[in-house]
């Protein structure tokens, strides 16, 4: 090529029109650039290695810039080739060899159009001694009805082999918070070629890794004394003449409703399931709310399979739809029940996440200081008060949450200690003590009660776990019972008094 090169852009402008309307997600259209570094990368192993040592590695960096609102996308795989230009910047141009990840012609220019009306890419190819830059102007072509562009050409080394892409003007930009969710689809989707060590993908300077879910290891849920068991079970599936499916299927140790589900792998990427995205069928993943939903998870590489042109989802037929319910089969046996373990089996949480639960016992504690005291005064008030029963209290425990808050009521002080408890040992669900002493003195002139929730109650461990949105309400309940509780004893009511007593309770303290 020489300085007053041209490269033509055709088939029609309109079909270029169109790829800015495309259906992307920020990730996926970043993942064509990457695809085409891996593709040529791969192509060109032998050389590539030839050069710069066995030990070279692709090396893809994204750059988002977004106080210049410019994504940058470089690799140091082999380059576009002066061969390859012809048919690098035409749409749908099939390339020669497309049984790799650069597979329609169409990546480059419907993400970069998808991204940006200006863009260009620099390239220069193993063993050539040019270097390339193409700019487009989308409106320009647009306008123009333009079929081909100039090429600047300048002279570099033999040796040298990149490609640099850049996008200005973003229309797309991710932003904030964004940019990590792009950073974490993309570890997810190159999950493979990071493990291998084939890619090293860099997003702002911050070099990407996937880190692989723990996987659980325990007894069968319905024989707890039994051995351990690793609960992931390898897939290796033929659905028809080359059709197939291999991987695994497994349980998460730590329990994630955005995390699990399945990523759906062809060619080494992931096409489907990605990160916070996982491809859940309801007929083995059941509701958002069951447990095999948050702890289901796997890798199944399709092979044969055929993907729609963005690359971000299977074209599903039939045969994909019969594998599926093989597959649950398969992960539902006896043998092996993998669906059902993960659906029944209960993990109890760790005393750090217990005592996540403060913000349920804080909600809970200063809307009873605000309201219990006329709360309890109007139930007393229409009861006949006895002498109290002799005191008792609750076992002392290190593994607890509690605050206090007080009451005064015919001239004597209540110091009410609602309390969550984490301590397995304790077999109740609710407990209430009379005396309620954490520093071990008593003082005659002030009522000391204890109401105490055992979080660690199979209840409590199958409904609720440490999450705070489900632990408030069940704390209330129990907090407004134990003081029911309290005045029926005080009171010598029957055992109906005391649900009496809950329900005014329970609706003074909701108003």
């Amino acid at each position: 090529m020489n300085q007053n090169s041209r490269v033509n852009i055709r088939p029609q402008v309109t079909m270029l029109s169109v790829l800015k309307h495309i259906e992307y997600e920020t990730w996926f259209a970043l993942a064509e650039f990457i695809d085409n570094a891996i593709d040529s990368y791969l192509k060109n192993i032998k050389v590539l290695k030839s050069i710069e040592g066995e030990n070279f590695v692709l090396d893809v960096k994204v750059e988002i810039n977004e106080p210049e609102n410019r994504i940058t996308i470089r690799d140091n795989a082999g380059g576009i080739g002066a061969a390859d230009y012809p048919r690098a910047f035409r749409a749908a141009e099939v390339p020669p060899d497309n049984s790799g990840l650069s597979e329609f012609g169409m990546g480059m220019k419907s993400a970069a159009c998808w991204f940006a009306d200006n863009w260009c890419v620099t390239s220069t190819a193993l063993g050539e001694t040019q270097l390339k830059k193409v700019s487009f102007d989308m409106k320009k072509i647009f306008e123009d009805k333009l079929e081909e562009l100039d090429v600047e050409v300048n002279t570099c080394e033999k040796n040298h082999h990149f490609t640099i892409v850049e996008l200005f003007n973003v229309n797309r930009m991710p932003r904030r918070k964004g940019v990590g969710k792009v950073k974490n689809h993309l570890r997810s989707i190159y999950r493979e070629f990071l493990r291998k060590k084939i890619l090293k993908l860099t997003v702002n300077g911050e070099e990407l890794y996937f880190n692989d879910p723990k996987i659980l290891r325990v007894p069968q849920y319905n024989n707890l004394d039994g051995e351990p068991i690793l609960w992931r079970k390898e897939i290796d599936f033929e659905v028809e003449k080359g059709l197939s499916v291999r991987g695994f299927v497994a349980i998460r140790e730590k329990a994630s409703t955005s995390e699990a589900g399945f990523a759906l792998f062809r060619r080494g990427r992931v096409i489907e399931g990605s990160f916070d995205n996982g491809f859940r069928p309801d007929f083995i993943f059941g509701a958002p709310n069951s447990y095999r939903f948050q702890r289901v998870f796997g890798e199944l590489h399709l092979e044969g399979f055929n993907v729609n042109f963005t690359k971000k989802g299977i074209q599903w037929d039939e045969n994909l739809d019969i594998f599926l319910r093989l597959l649950k089969d398969d992960i539902s046996s006896t043998d092996f029940p993998l669906l059902q373990q993960a659906e029944q089996y209960r993990v109890r949480a760790t005393e750090k996440e217990y005592k996540s639960a403060s913000k349920a016992l804080n909600g809970t504690v200063d809307d009873f200081q605000k309201k219990a005291p006329q709360a309890v005064a109007d139930i007393i008030n229409s009861s006949s008060v006895a002498e109290p029963e002799p005191r008792s209290e609750l076992i002392k425990t290190e593994k607890t949450l509690h605050r206090d808050f007080d009451l005064r009521f015919n001239k004597i002080d209540w110091k009410v200690s609602i309390e969550l408890s984490y301590d397995p040992s304790l077999t109740e669900l609710m407990e209430v003590g009379d005396r309620f002493i954490k520093d071990g003195l008593f003082e005659d002139d002030v009522r000391k009660i204890g109401i105490r929730l055992s979080l660690t109650h199979p209840f409590m461990i199958e409904f609720a776990g440490t999450d705070n949105n489900k632990i408030e309400p069940i704390l209330r309940i129990i907090a407004a019972l134990g003081l029911s509780e309290i005045i029926a004893k005080d009171s010598y009511k029957n055992q109906g008094e005391v649900r009496r007593n809950f329900n005014e309770l329970i609706s003074n303290l909701s108003k």
